[in-house]
């Protein structure tokens, strides 16, 4: 069979009508641009549509295989910055309280390190469905409280790491089904490294910033989820970062 790379076979499934668009419009604060002008091209719009109901596909499968119904996140398009139910946001982040998933899809957290591959934008749009499993399911996670500036971090590590695994587990899904190429992998791994705390250009100065982890543990877990299949095996509480 053809291996397809990530991008040649979302178009493929764009042209065949495959996928519906599940993309949602939202206010944003007024200093943002509406998402009905976001200047972003269709294509773009049209490749995290496709991911989203890939990851739609894959976690409802997971969840009906525990006997539970998966509740899908809403995508929210913004452009600058936009007003949630968690606060300001800009670029992606997951809001817990709406079960709303805000991307900016000029991908500002790409750009800023270069790498604005199709699957990198899929993985981001991935990590953060991985936050939404989280808050929906039973998956082990630390807890809510921390005691000191340590425990948050560690913490912080912990959820971002498990997000990095969820992300992994979808992409051996669409692995499966001859959607990747060798190189959307590579693009995986050297996304995640470059976004990892030991980089220096992610260095800061905040001390109650987020950790997401090193270059080393964000690559480790994506790649225990890709070898996984199950919740279970992004068991973040139990193991050693």
């Amino acid at each position: 069979m053809v291996r397809l790379s990530f991008a040649t076979a979302c178009l493929v499934v764009i042209a065949t009508s495959l996928c519906a668009t599940t993309l949602s419009e939202g206010k944003v604060a007024s200093n943002a641009v509406v998402s009905g002008q976001i200047t972003q091209s269709d294509d773009v719009k049209q490749l995290l549509s496709v991911v989203l109901a890939e990851t739609e596909d894959f976690w409802g499968a997971v969840f009906k295989a525990d006997g539970l119904k998966y509740e899908e996140p809403k995508l929210v398009l913004f452009t600058g910055v936009i007003a949630t139910a968690c606060g300001p946001a800009s670029g992606t982040s997951y809001c817990e309280r709406d079960h709303r998933i805000y991307l900016d899809p000029a991908f500002p957290e790409l750009r800023k390190i270069g790498l604005i591959g199709d699957f990198g934008k899929a993985l981001i749009l991935a990590r953060e469905v991985g936050h939404h499993v989280q808050n929906i399911s039973e998956a082990p996670r630390p807890l809510a409280t921390a005691d000191s500036k340590d425990t948050a971090t560690l913490r912080s590590q912990r959820v971002e790491l498990q997000a990095d695994c969820f992300a992994g587990l979808w992409t051996r899904y669409v692995q499966e089904q001859h959607l990747l190429d060798d190189a959307d992998l590579t693009e995986a791994r050297d996304l995640l490294r470059s976004l990892g705390d030991d980089q220096a250009a992610n260095a800061s100065k905040d001390p109650k910033a987020k950790s997401y982890g090193t270059s080393e543990q964000r690559v480790r877990w994506y790649d225990r989820g890709l070898a996984g299949k199950a919740i279970a095996d992004c068991n973040i509480s139990n193991n050693p970062l």
